[in-house]
């Protein structure tokens, strides 16, 4: 009997012993075939920084033999950067049934991933770790780490932008007794007040509620020439004058006088004409649009031979849904006090001393000017959003929270000012929806680095209109959005109507440098020199394009002008990886001497 139980005590040992084994030995295989057979392909290679993230696709392919039932194996996706080799975890590719493709009869995943940029990365490694795994005991054999990408590219980062917003023009000693003005949009085709959030009827009704002796309001009515009927613009008209004799019946209770008058502007073409002139149209699409708009057709021929023309496009999205619209003008007659007694009020309203209604919504705005300190506008602004509910107040307390963000160096603490800043700017343009209004919201969401909000309202300030000046800056910035988000062709069409400025040719030379139009590229750059002679960024990114080239002369003589200009620049060519075929050879050692 003892030597039965010793017997199959043995066997039990030898088989667990065999067992154990067993599943070593199936992992260290799995491993082996791993490292011999699987493909590694990063796109692009090296990685490359887009705006604050870098952005790269990883295709990974196995033997078939590493799917199975009791097994799995997962490959680890990591980037290793550093002295003390930092490791950032990025993803994790799981080849189990249901989680990959067959590709060329080979189990195939493929992913979008991305890591946050930081200028230590930039001379990092991309790496990859397989783990075969047991399911049953979650017993891990690993292969070992390879490097699949080296470095971060980080010329899509060499672009120009602006983002600069300030306060309201501070008209108040001149214009204390100018009008107010609102703006509203119809539909095609339509007549309707629309109550949304940014229609100005809320801005309307404050007025309707407001404390005055009198009133005179005027309101101008068009519509756009391709609208259906004649009479679009005066029901245009009639619909506010009515909206607004109902609202004073409703709201006020100070019985003052209300005088409205109408205006029709009868030439649709014309108001055309006005608006063509205004915007960002390139010089030769206005000649042409304006030659058809003067010639002696018919107002339809007119607008058939606008379809075939390049402004067409622009024309349909921006000027004409801005022709469809009516301004109310609202005019009012105040006193105004002395400066140092308009501050010392907003004070106390500030500190609610006093009631808020010792100032009017203007002299609570002007106040805040009258002191430099941005803690000191911030406390009169808050008191003016308080107190008034008006558009200005919650632009400039934007802009305010936006100035802060600009002198804070702590990033979390930046990207809560800048939702201040949003939050407020959003509320102003509710009130106020204009091009200037949401040209700052969209530059506060670039900022913060949303890029999506930002390129939304870029868009949505270009429809709105305005001036040449201001149009072109939206274009020039919603620009650098588009190169940061790697849509250099739509890059290149809104610099068509960004203006000739620095900022414009130094984005068009990055969007075809990006392309590898490097004679284009370097075109537009050497314009930039011409706007900023001896402009560092300018020599570097023709250095970066003699690299490309093969062209060594090329880059010795700009990277030694770029480094003359701006010593940052010494650095950044040393961990630059477009210069890494260029390390021992004389024309890149010899620019770095100066």
């Amino acid at each position: 009997m003892q030597q039965y139980k010793k017997n199959k005590n043995l066997i039990l040992f030898l088989t667990l012993s065999l067992s154990v084994g067993g599943t070593g030995c199936t992992l260290q295989r799995m491993v082996k075939t791993a490292e011999k057979g699987q493909q590694i392909t990063v796109e692009p290679n090296p990685l490359a920084a887009s705006g604050q993230n870098v952005n790269f696709e990883l295709k990974a392919q196995v033997p078939e033999k590493l799917i199975r039932e009791d097994e799995v194996y997962k490959l680890d996706v990591y980037y290793e950067y550093g002295p003390q080799q930092q490791r950032e975890n990025i993803g994790t590719y799981n080849f189990s049934f249901g989680e990959f493709l067959y590709e060329d009869k080979k189990p195939t995943i493929t992913k979008q991933l991305s890591f946050p940029y930081d200028p230590a990365k930039a001379k990092g490694r991309l790496m990859v770790q397989g783990r075969a795994i047991d399911k049953e005991d979650d017993d891990v054999a690993y292969t070992d780490p390879k490097q699949v990408a080296t470095g971060i590219n980080t010329t899509p980062l060499l672009l120009v932008r602006s983002n600069e917003f300030t306060f309201t023009n501070d008209k108040y000693s001149e214009t204390a007794d100018g009008p107010g003005k609102l703006m509203f949009y119809f539909e095609e085709n339509g007549a309707t007040l629309r109550n949304y959030l940014g229609s100005n009827l809320q801005a309307l009704e404050q007025y309707a509620l407001d404390n005055v002796p009198e009133q005179k309001i005027k309101i101008t009515a068009m519509q756009s020439p391709e609208e259906k009927g004649s009479k679009l613009a005066a029901k245009r008209a009639q619909e506010l004058e009515q909206y607004y004799r109902q609202k004073v019946k409703a709201l006020d209770y100070s019985g003052k006088k209300v005088e409205i008058t109408t205006e029709v502007k009868e030439s649709p073409l014309a108001a055309l004409a006005e608006k063509v002139e205004a915007s960002a149209l390139p010089k030769e699409q206005k000649q042409e649009v304006q030659a058809i708009l003067e010639s002696d057709r018919s107002q339809q021929q007119k607008l058939q031979a606008l379809q075939q023309t390049a402004a067409n496009g622009y024309l349909q999205q921006y000027i004409y849904p801005s022709l469809r619209a009516a301004e109310v003008e609202i005019n009012y007659n105040r006193s105004r006090k002395p400066d140092y007694q308009l501050y010392l009020l907003a004070q106390k309203i500030a500190d609610e001393e006093v009631t808020a209604d010792v100032l009017t919504e203007e002299e609570l705005q002007h106040a805040a000017t009258l002191t430099p300190l941005l803690a000191e506008k911030r406390k009169l602004y808050e008191a003016a959003v308080k107190t008034t509910d008006k558009w200005p107040a919650y632009y400039n307390l934007g802009v305010v929270y936006n100035e802060m963000a600009r002198k804070e160096y702590r990033k979390e603490a930046k990207k809560a000012l800048l939702e201040k800043a949003i939050q407020n700017l959003t509320y102003a343009g509710f009130r106020n929806p204009t091009a200037k209004v949401y040209y700052s919201l969209a530059s506060a969401y670039h900022q913060r680095e949303e890029f999506l909000e930002a390129l939304q309202y870029y868009d949505y300030a270009i429809k709105l209109g305005g001036e040449e000046e201001l149009l072109q800056r939206i274009f020039a910035d919603k620009a650098a959005l588009e190169i940061e988000i790697g849509q250099y062709d739509d890059a290149i069409e809104s610099l068509k109507y960004a203006g000739d400025s620095y900022q414009t040719n130094m984005n068009l030379g990055l969007s075809y440098l990006l392309k590898e139009n490097y004679e284009g590229a370097e075109g537009f750059y050497q314009k930039a020199l011409e706007q900023q002679p001896d402009d560092g960024l300018a020599y570097y990114s023709l250095a970066l394009i003699g690299a490309r080239t093969q062209n060594e002369q090329m880059l010795e003589q700009n990277l030694r002008r770029a480094v003359n200009a701006d010593k940052t620049l010494m650095q950044k060519a040393i961990d630059d990886v477009e210069f890494e075929a260029y390390r021992d050879k004389p024309a890149y050692k010899d620019a770095l001497i100066r």
